[in-house]
């Protein structure tokens, strides 16, 4: 369990850690000086069941304050330290908005310094913290009154800690270990001669192990694990929960390429950005209402930047009340759904809001639109399971897997997981693969149906319609690969034909006038003699006794219908004249022992003009039928899938 002190700067959160664990966090020259903590100090106890209790003493002067919210990403309980001789101080009050923003959930409270004031000023403060807490909600917060100099109340103190430690379940953070993939905020970068580079910082989630390869997000550069420590003690692993210090060795990595605030992370998580969609809370004792465009000061994770607000719906957020956002950064970050925030001042001075990230891949334009709204509030449950669900509910359009799988941190067990429980269709592969619930994927099978019955309206002479053409007339926009899946098993179903990459209705009947009908027909035979070499258009023209775009009209529906091929300009061939071609290419590459063929070689077969032949051959690497290997060819894929085959029999 690891414990944050929070509290108002001389109120003596060191000499209480101390007290509890022996152990003295003021590392810096400059803090021994000053007598102040001026950065985030750590110590270690060993509890009677052998867990270890881990202190992160964060700094209390203003100044520092964003190293106090640093140390309490990822802090299981905190600790409030109130002086008896000063009671509630501002920073005391801003600390706990902090920690009620973070959401750290548990909290007790150390009333310190009792031995320099009478009892009646204990008992005093001890009624000003009882009304600061419940105002704070926080009315369950346990008080303890110690002197750590002296270790009076520090017996009690350690007793309700050790309570707490025992109560925590372990349960999330072995969930966190093994169903998400390790990343890590680091929070302190430092060298050790003969050791090599250190970052330290709080394991978010997922497990590392000795030698195992890392990501870096300042650079992406990869780095390799020489060494871990956890909790001070050598470890081979370090997992969720834990606070560890890794040395880390890679190419062009020292201290000039790490700082606080970056990450260590899966490679699977590297992907940066700079707005991210929020579930945002202004404090109740902000000024102002947080209106849009608002400039402000980010602290997340380790890290901290500039950011402006950009309300979502109506036109602001008032003091204690929650709305959605995006914040707008300044440069690329790191964040992952759930994870917690705090927004400050343009000045970094006070405190004014904080929340949750909800989509950390937030869209640049739409982003207030009523169906986008609809996905953020969607976005806003609590387990990837809920939010998965939901937004299948709602897309038209499938919902991206891989965007939603690294925003989540999911690793590929838990995505399947996740899809099989929830009954959902998966679609496309690799980084494009989407999952719809089944009703919006039958909505969309229907919704195709319909734009390709509109076609026929609008195309009475056409076969059917080309993917873009059904792809144009689909609102919202879908992408390829769910619009190729969905016409497959639309065929495969027999709701839709297809032909030369036309997809039409089985009962799509193609309109023909008689006049085009009998010139088709002449033109037909024309252009497939029974010896020679087929005539161009203009000469098929000339032999028929019609106009060249009489004839080519009535080609082009032949095109269309699919009896017809065009070879190259002004050269037209009927279908199962070409094929006769395509099979004679397969045999004589058959017949080659490495699978090659000339040019020569197929004019000796076909026995007609070399011209022709090279319009034919080049026709066929064109449509990815051969491809040409010097003064060879050799056939790339199988006759039936470029020609149909089957079709022309």
């Amino acid at each position: 369990m690891i414990v944050a002190t929070a509290g108002h700067v001389d109120h003596g959160k060191t000499e209480l850690i101390k007290a509890l664990t022996g152990t003295d966090t003021d590392r810096l020259s400059e803090e021994k000086a000053r007598g102040l903590s001026v950065d985030l100090g750590f110590a270690y106890q060993v509890l009677p069941d052998s867990k270890i209790l881990g202190f992160v003493d964060v700094p209390g002067h203003e100044k520092f304050i964003h190293n106090m919210l640093a140390g309490v990403a990822g802090i299981d309980l905190g600790l409030l330290v109130v002086a008896a001789d000063d009671g509630v101080m501002p920073q005391t009050g801003e600390h706990l908005a902090i920690l009620n923003l973070l959401a750290i959930e548990k909290c007790l409270v150390a009333l310190t310094k009792v031995d320099r004031v009478q009892p009646e000023r204990i008992s005093e403060v001890q009624l000003q913290l009882k009304r600061f807490l419940a105002d704070a909600g926080r009315e369950g917060c346990d008080v303890y009154p110690v002197c750590a100099p002296k270790e009076e109340g520090i017996d009690l103190l350690g007793q309700a800690l050790f309570q707490h430690a025992k109560e925590i379940s372990s349960k999330a953070d072995i969930a966190r270990a093994t169903h998400h993939n390790f990343r890590m905020a680091i929070d302190r970068v430092f060298s050790l001669k003969g050791v090599g580079l250190i970052v330290t910082g709080m394991v978010f989630s997922g497990l590392v192990q000795i030698s195992q390869s890392l990501t870096l997000s300042s650079t992406g550069s990869q780095v390799r694990i020489r060494g871990i420590r956890v909790n001070s003690q050598i470890s081979d692993c370090a997992k969720a929960g834990e606070r560890c210090a890794l040395n880390i060795t890679g190419r062009g990595i020292g201290k000039h390429s790490v700082r606080r605030g970056n990450w260590l992370m899966h490679q699977s998580l590297y992907n940066p950005t700079n707005r991210i969609d929020v579930d945002l809370e202004v404090l109740q004792s902000a000024s102002n209402v947080l209106n849009h465009w608002t400039p402000t000061h980010l602290h997340i994770g380790s890290d901290h930047l500039p950011a402006r607000v950009a309300i979502l719906s109506e036109g602001g957020i008032a003091a204690g009340k929650r709305g959605l956002a995006q914040l707008v950064l300044e440069r690329d970050i790191f964040a992952c759904h759930g994870d917690r925030f705090v927004l400050r001042d343009q000045s970094a001075q006070r405190t004014i809001a904080g929340g949750r990230v909800i989509d950390p891949f937030a869209p640049k334009r739409g982003r207030a639109k009523p169906r986008r709204i609809a996905s953020l509030k969607a976005m806003c449950s609590d387990t990837p399971a809920k939010i998965l669900k939901k937004l299948a509910g709602l897309s038209e359009t499938g919902v991206p897997l891989r965007p939603f799988a690294v925003a989540h941190n999911l690793r590929p067990p838990q995505v399947n997981a996740l899809i099989a429980s929830l009954e959902l269709r998966l679609v496309g592969s690799a980084a494009e693969e989407r999952v719809f619930c089944d009703r919006k994927w039958q909505e969309l099978l229907h919704h195709i149906e319909k734009i390709i019955v509109q076609f026929h309206r609008s195309n009475p002479s056409v076969v059917g319609a080309s993917i873009k053409d059904i792809q144009t007339q689909l609102t919202p926009f879908v992408e390829m690969v769910s619009l190729e899946a969905a016409l497959n098993l639309l065929v495969a179903e027999n709701r839709l034909g297809t032909q030369e990459k036309k997809f039409y209705l089985p009962s799509h009947v193609i309109y023909i006038s008689a006049k085009d009908r009998s010139l088709l027909a002449r033109a037909m035979a024309i252009l497939a003699p029974t010896s020679g070499t087929p005539p161009s258009l203009h000469q098929a023209a000339k032999d028929i006794g019609v106009e060249v775009s009489s004839l080519e009209k009535a080609l082009i529906i032949g095109v269309k219908l699919g009896d017809v091929a065009i070879i190259e300009k002004n050269r037209y061939l009927p279908k199962a004249l070409l094929i006769k071609f395509v099979i004679i290419a397969e045999q004589l590459a058959a017949r080659s022992d490495d699978g090659l063929f000339t040019a020569a070689n197929f004019r000796d077969e076909i026995k007609l003009g070399r011209n022709f032949v090279i319009a034919v051959l080049e026709y066929f690497d064109r449509v990815g039928f051969t491809m040409q290997v010097g003064n060879h060819r050799r056939v790339r894929c199988s006759a039936n899938s470029i020609f149909s085959l089957e079709n022309k029999d």
